[in-house]
């Protein structure tokens, strides 16, 4: 999945779960007044609404989330998200490798890479993809009796 399709499941959930932003209005006050020189302030406040969010607020959010994200990983904080997982670096020491095509040793500097670890609910979400492959798999249908060699039914 990339960003565009990201956002636009994003905004379809949302609107799915009805999650709406509040939009409020200042009240107006208007003054009357008539010959005599009386004077009347009336205060008007305009309702509040609820409007979904569109597709340019749900890019301009996940641009923030991922902004932070990044800016905490530059100073080497870890981000811990509840139920989904910890992104975090990994400090890798230096060592020797193989080179595959060549068989040549080449020696990798210590370093620092990013590290996910994933959270229950993702691990739950692994699970029921599994199952649903085994569901899968389980249903397909059994071959037909055209199948059936002769030899083994005259050999019963």
């Amino acid at each position: 999945m990339n960003r565009k399709e990201l956002i636009r499941r994003v905004a379809l959930a949302m609107r799915e779960n009805n999650i709406r932003k509040p939009i409020s209005s200042p009240k107006q006050v208007f003054h009357i007044s008539d010959d005599e020189g009386n004077t009347k302030d009336f205060v008007v406040r305009k309702t509040n609404k609820d409007v979904l969010f569109t597709v340019e607020d749900i890019d301009a959010i996940i641009e923030a989330c991922l902004f932070v994200v990044e800016e905490a990983m530059k100073r080497g904080e870890p981000i811990s998200i509840r139920g989904f997982g910890t992104l975090g670096l990994k400090y890798r020491k230096r060592r020797a490798t193989k080179i595959p095509g060549t068989e040549e040793w080449v020696d990798v500097d210590a370093r620092y890479i990013p590290r996910f670890i994933f959270g229950n609910d993702l691990r739950m979400c692994a699970k029921i993809y599994e199952l649903s492959l085994q569901d899968k798999q389980d249903t397909e249908p059994l071959p037909s009796p055209d199948f059936i060699d002769d030899e083994e039914i005259e050999g019963e």
